[in-house]
């Protein structure tokens, strides 16, 4: 996948070397300090995992018009404006199949029940707050009345 983004063949050897030549000790107490080979995943206290793990995503993040995706890690939030509540439930609704078919043929899940919604309004809107929720495979989410963290 690297090569395929014309990183430089050095890059990808070192890539490739820093996700399999790797090892890993568990520490008991009187228990014998063998190493023993680690497979599986990025260490998650590298700088570098995010960026593999973005890098790997990020033909998901192709040609979805309409919204503005954002991904850090593994959560992904797509923002989407229109001129109503109902709108853009019915665009992010279609994000989402859209998402959801890429990752099934990426091999990849989504992970639905962690899903919240947000509908943004200004207290000069003179619309009431919405009460449009979103259905997601046969889960429904409402909106949060709250705003649950915003960090800049």
């Amino acid at each position: 996948m690297l090569s395929a983004k014309r990183v430089k063949p050095f890059l990808v050897s070192c890539t490739r070397f820093f996700l399999t030549v790797r090892s890993c000790c568990l520490i008991f107490l009187g228990s014998p300090k063998d190493f023993a080979p680690l497979s599986l995943s990025t260490p998650q206290w590298s700088p570098v995992s995010p960026l593999l793990f973005l890098i790997y995503i990020s033909r998901l993040h192709k040609q979805i018009p309409y919204a503005l995706t954002l991904c850090y890690m593994d959560h992904f939030t797509h923002t989407v404006s229109s001129s109503s509540y109902l709108h853009n439930v019915q665009l992010l609704q279609r994000q989402y199949a859209i998402l959801n078919a890429k990752g099934s043929r990426l091999g990849e899940g989504l992970s639905v029940p962690k899903t919240e919604q947000i509908h943004w309004r200004t207290s000069w809107d003179g619309d009431p707050p919405s009460a449009a929720s979103i259905h997601l495979d046969e889960l429904v989410f409402g909106p949060k009345n709250k705003l649950r963290c915003l960090r800049l």
